[in-house]
């Protein structure tokens, strides 16, 4: 029994450190945030280069040759990125061990992946055309670098790398720029040319993962590895039976309510290649790649999260999950309603008249991406309490209900449908994961969505420290 008192203080502990933490995700996050806001200054003219070259065709192409490997490749990986990031937040196992366990497991992972993937395109009737086909078909050897990238992520994230991973996604965006304009502008190549150019940039981030992976081995100390040698310390080295079995358990927990989230969010362009054909699938490509331009907002403060909280106590988590959670999505709806009011004349600036016929579609999406921002930070809260299984089971009911939506409305109202069916997807998503978090944690739904005096206070203060910093 605890003394009199006890809970109390623990409970104001809880409190202060939690502010604590929050003032670090916060900063992280806006780090990452202003780094995510210098690539969308960099893809914007990327993605005006493709869609003004490939026109409507040319981008449903380009776009399916990279979302078709890339869901491959996510599935294929059953969760293993998730655990060693987990793994090494919590300093389960060496570093060195984890490195060999993605060497080995990218490579096998790659001799399984490839091939069903063909097998897919031989019988996905979305691909008939030949020209389609061939693409589609160039994009299986985007499998085995994706493969490798996940990995490089999950170590960046894992040594809470923020700036290293920052800067990998910069280089990738940068590099990708560079690369179409050679490819589309200079050498004429087309889609297979700017399908070539995103495979290189995604190499470049695997170089990036590379080098972490010999500077983090050469200064990590775990486990009973001297830190009196570090400079000796092996940076690749024989993955245990113990590491591979609790990365299985922890990846496999999650891994089918992140396939089934990756679903929700592209399966919706498998149908409409199918039922709306490939100028359909170029311009709902479009309205997808503008909408979740507000995703970066969540996404900056996910990728802070997962890490931050697998290190923290239960008491903590419950205390910094609600702050985080309001905020993001106060950030997400304003920008939200700007963006909403700007995507005519952002649409038809950057990529033309042709592709206006996208932005009922754009905004229909806005509010899906919006509530989806709730989603996002409790997958970050669920996976740092090693309770994947809530996601898990939020996600499989908003999936089904996407795919009964999407065959219902996507034939009566084209890409607008599907726009419809994902927005009513998200938003169940997050209300069912806000019930979890609930349940899990004793924080009100009004706690956890309504932003409160001291938030703005902590930002004043973060924003305060930071400029100070810059001065």
């Amino acid at each position: 029994m605890s003394r009199p008192g006890e809970g109390t203080d623990r409970d104001q502990a809880a409190g202060r450190g939690a502010e604590s933490h929050g003032r670090t995700v916060l900063r992280h996050s806006l780090m990452t945030f202003g780094t995510r806001m210098g690539i969308v200054l960099v893809n914007i003219p990327t993605s005006i280069l493709i869609a003004r070259l490939l026109g409507t065709g040319g981008q449903g192409s380009y776009a399916s040759a990279v979302a078709f490997p890339t869901m491959f490749a996510f599935i294929g990986l059953m969760g293993i990125d998730s655990a060693h990031t987990y793994l090494l937040s919590r300093r389960r196992y060496p570093l060195s061990q984890i490195n060999g366990q993605s060497l080995l497991l990218a490579l096998a992972f790659s001799a399984i992946i490839a091939p069903l993937y063909l097998i897919f395109l031989k019988h996905y009737d979305g691909a008939s055309d030949p020209t389609l086909r061939t693409i589609l078909t160039m994009g299986v050897f985007l499998i085995p670098i994706l493969l490798a990238k996940y990995f490089a992520i999950a170590l960046f994230l894992g040594l809470q790398r923020i700036r290293w991973f920052n800067a990998a996604n910069l280089i990738q965006a940068a590099a990708l720029l560079s690369f179409m304009c050679v490819n589309l502008l200079v050498l004429k190549g087309g889609v297979r040319g700017a399908l070539l150019a995103y495979m290189a940039s995604e190499v470049l981030v695997v170089a990036v993962g590379v080098a972490a992976a010999v500077r983090g081995s050469r200064r990590r100390h775990i486990d009973g590895e001297s830190g009196d040698n570090t400079s000796s310390q092996a940076v690749v080295s024989m993955p245990s039976f113990g590491l591979l079995k609790k990365s299985l358990v922890y990846g496999l927990q999650g891994h089918i309510g992140n396939i089934l989230t990756q679903f929700t969010y592209r399966f919706d362009m498998f149908l409409v290649l199918s039922m709306v054909g490939i100028e359909g699938q170029g311009l709902y490509s479009i309205s997808v790649l503008m909408a979740e331009k507000l995703s970066h907002i969540p996404q900056s403060v996910q990728v802070v999260l997962f890490p931050k909280l697998s290190s923290m106590t239960v008491e903590e988590a419950n205390e910094l999950t609600p702050r985080v959670m309001r905020s993001s999505l106060l950030l997400t709806a304003v920008a939200g309603v700007i963006l909403y009011f700007l995507s005519r004349p952002l649409l038809i600036l950057f990529y033309s008249t042709e592709f206006a016929p996208a932005l009922s579609a754009f905004r229909i999406l806005i509010p899906g991406i919006i509530t989806l921002s709730i989603a996002k930070i409790l997958s970050s809260d669920f996976s740092g309490r090693d309770k994947r299984i809530y996601q898990t089971v939020a996600t499989a009911i908003a999936f089904a209900v996407n795919v009964a939506l999407c065959f219902i409305w996507i034939p009566m109202y084209g890409i607008e449908g599907a726009a419809l069916a994902s927005t009513a997807a998200y938003t169940l998503q997050s209300g069912i994961m806000v019930v979890l978090f609930r349940k899990l944690s004793g924080r009100s739904v009004f706690e956890s969505l309504v932003v409160t005096s001291d938030d703005f206070a902590l930002y004043g203060r973060t924003l305060r420290r930071l400029v100070k910093r810059g001065d």
